[in-house]
């Protein structure tokens, strides 16, 4: 069966989980594809097209027309991703510290694969929002980032 038209987010997703868990600076940090059925408690981990947040969205894509052939479609989304760091004790401090190491981290192995192995035109972080918690198991920091990425569709 021939598709008309593919979204380019899928192959962007698995792409963007390669990069991270390839990168340099997150040799030790847990890299989640998705929501993760594990009741494992990490203490550091990049999650991709998930952040935790209820109602939330893990992707937003639009696509507009491109040129006259009607070929492919010119593509705009936003990939969700977290950055987190959990610490057993109540050094708030400590936790953010290491969500903003792994976070640079995550953005550096982006900028370094911009095509994010030639799925997309462009990826670049975009927008990033902290959250701190102090929970019953330690001080947490919790780095919500969005992926923008720029592609054309497949025909």
């Amino acid at each position: 069966m021939v598709q008309a038209w593919q979204t380019r987010v899928p192959e962007a997703i698995d792409a963007l989980v390669a990069t991270f868990r390839t990168a340099d600076g997150l040799a030790d940090v847990t890299v989640r594809d998705g929501a993760s059925v594990s009741q494992s408690r990490l203490s550091e981990v990049v999650s991709v097209g998930y952040t935790g947040v209820d109602g939330e969205n893990d992707v937003d894509a639009q696509a507009t027309t491109e040129g006259l052939g009607g070929g492919q479609d010119r593509e705009q989304f936003v990939i969700r991703c977290a950055a987190a760091a959990f610490k057993g004790g109540t050094d708030m401090a400590a936790a953010r510290k290491r969500a903003y190491e792994i976070f640079a981290a995550a953005t550096a192995a982006i900028a370094a694969n911009r095509t994010l192995n030639g799925t997309v035109l462009r990826a670049m972080v975009d927008s990033h929002a902290l959250t701190q918690d102090q929970a019953d198991s330690g001080a947490q920091a919790v780095i919500v980032f969005s992926v923008g990425c720029d592609a054309f569709t497949r025909p």
